[in-house]
């Protein structure tokens, strides 16, 4: 099978599980968070974040890009009447669950928008590790078995692919622990071509980075400036990008909460000595063929 050559990537959601702006913070009289006070002006749209989701578009030998995207959590429909209009896309080919927390599995529901009455499709496949697909078992029965459905039938379809830590284009990486026990607990990054997305980590196994290093572009956690317990500060990130061989030719920062203001944060990440970084916003396109061949900076 000849390798997956990527197109382009857009960024769906590039914000933590809550999403920007908040509620607490637009709702407070004293309105003192920036960040999220800005989303309610036209110049702050590039702070207005939700969940994480990345489309990777990749060109096919038949001519048609197929649309395969990362993660489809709580604000994926919101996003998808955003950005699906607005880059003419319509198909999805493929959705990859990353792990079973709510910002990435809790918009599945919502794309019977794609498959009810095959308006755009008949089905969608899904790939997901056997842990990811026992949680969808205990929240979505009824997406699982539709013979313990109790509404009126209007299910989306699904085709479940199963995939683990020997699937080549995964990355096993930690993100958190549990509390009980004090075990990591795993998530599934994702490599296409020379493009690695890992939107959810507090640490990467020193195994892990062989399928990491020679990355053109690193996609990379990075909640805000403080160290957490579940994620990388921006500092871990860029020190992570850094420790690549080679050094990546771009990264890019998401998963921010509202404590990180876009425009402040990207003219800061531009003084980052021996590296490309900055943050990515909700709906950026990356053309991934012009920047291979150079063509852009």
């Amino acid at each position: 099978m000849s390798p997956l050559k990527v197109k382009e990537i857009i960024f769906l959601g590039t914000g933590t599980s809550s999403g920007v702006p908040t509620i607490g913070c637009l709702t407070d009289p004293e309105q003192n968070c920036k960040t999220c006070i800005s989303t309610l002006r036209p110049e702050g749209e590039v702070n207005i974040r939700r969940n994480t989701s990345l489309l990777i578009r990749i060109n096919h030998e038949d001519g048609r890009i197929r649309n395969i995207v990362i993660d489809c959590g709580k604000t994926f429909y919101v996003s998808a009447l955003k950005w699906w209009s607005h880059y003419k896309l319509r198909r999805i080919d493929a959705i990859i669950l990353t792990h079973p927390h709510a910002d990435a599995i809790n918009g599945l529901d919502d794309l019977r928008a794609w498959t009810l009455e095959e308006v755009i499709q008949d089905c969608i496949p899904i790939y997901l590790t056997n842990d990811t697909l026992d949680a969808v078992k205990n929240i979505f029965p009824y997406l699982i078995d539709s013979q313990v459905a109790t509404g009126g039938g209007d299910l989306p379809k699904f085709q479940w692919n199963l995939i683990d830590s020997k699937t080549p284009f995964t990355i096993e990486v930690h993100h958190g622990v549990y509390f009980t026990t004090r075990e990591p607990y795993i998530y599934v990054g994702f490599r296409f071509d020379n493009i690695c997305y890992i939107s959810d980590c507090s640490y990467i196994p020193e195994e892990t980075f062989d399928k990491i290093h020679g990355s053109e572009i690193v996609i990379l956690d990075s909640l805000n400036c403080e160290p957490h317990i579940s994620h990388f500060s921006i500092p871990q990130a860029i020190e992570t990008s850094k420790n690549l061989i080679p050094i990546p030719k771009r990264t890019y920062l998401l998963g921010f909460n509202h404590k990180i203001e876009h425009n402040e944060l990207a003219k800061e990440l531009k003084n980052e000595p021996g590296l490309w970084v900055q943050p990515a916003y909700d709906g950026l396109k990356v053309d991934i063929e012009l920047l291979s061949n150079g063509s852009i900076e």
